[in-house]
């Protein structure tokens, strides 16, 4: 029996905006006694806002790819940030012509640059160049991600730093105009699985949603996985099931539940 759901936000539940089809699907499997909880990349109170002025939500929020994990009362649950010294050299590598870095930092999105291309997926941003010379952080980035409009640049950027860090960060893209740079011991499907041990449920008794390559981690080997229509193929490929929406995969859900 499938007893929590985790889902992505942006491309899965949230395209610009939720629909009342997936908020009443969310609705009516919670009265069958479904936890759903989110799993995003975006920092807390950007989630919280999309959720909360939609639904009442009554599981987990993990959030910065896993990096914080917050409870529905907002309070912290679990922070994995960015040791400051990888920030250091992260920062210290970065060039580009065509690309610029931010920090997701202490529950803000910080920008060195690029506000018309984040514009994409929120205008709620910092853009704060000085920062990016600091030398103490306080432990306080969750991760470093870089954004570009060129892909071209993404792709290169991608392989330059798991050249350079592969061995204690997790390098990857996570939207069209997003590089994502998290701490290797730390992603969704980790906090997944810290959620899992609280509850006490293994995963044959959860359902993990998403769409782009930072969820395949929460799709792959899950028994009961959604992957969106639209979502590339190599996030397609490790999922259970290729879904229109997140009422689809609910409904598929009730199936599964109704047959135990």
């Amino acid at each position: 029996m499938i007893k929590h759901i985790f889902c992505d936000l942006d491309g899965t539940l949230y395209n610009k905006g939720i629909s009342k089809e997936d908020i009443k699907a969310i609705e009516e499997i919670e009265k069958e006694g479904v936890i759903f909880h989110i799993a995003t990349g975006r920092v807390f109170k950007q989630a919280y806002k999309m959720v909360n002025e939609n639904f009442k939500l009554n599981g987990y929020y993990i959030c910065e790819n896993g990096s914080f994990i917050f409870d529905k009362d907002e309070n912290l649950i679990l922070k994995n940030p960015l040791d400051d010294h990888i920030v250091r050299k992260i920062i210290s590598t970065f060039d580009s012509k065509t690309a610029h870095i931010y920090l997701k930092y202490d529950g803000n999105v910080v920008l060195s640059g690029g506000a018309d291309i984040f514009d994409y997926y929120s205008k709620d941003y910092i853009v704060d160049k000085d920062l990016f010379k600091g030398y103490d952080f306080g432990n306080l980035v969750g991760n470093v991600g870089i954004l570009s409009d060129n892909m071209d640049e993404l792709k290169r950027l991608e392989y330059f730093y798991k050249d350079k860090f592969k061995d204690v960060c997790d390098i990857y893209l996570s939207g069209p105009y997003t590089l994502n740079i998290v701490p290797n011991h730390v992603s969704k499907r980790r906090a997944i699985e810290t959620i899992c041990e609280k509850y006490n449920v293994n995963l044959d008794e959860i359902a993990t949603m998403g769409d782009s390559p930072n969820d395949i981690c929460m799709l792959k080997n899950i028994k009961c996985s959604f992957v969106m229509e639209k979502g590339l193929d190599e996030v397609k490929k490790n999922a259970t099931y290729v879904v229109n929406s997140v009422k689809e995969g609910i409904e598929v859900i009730k199936k599964i539940n109704r047959t135990i």
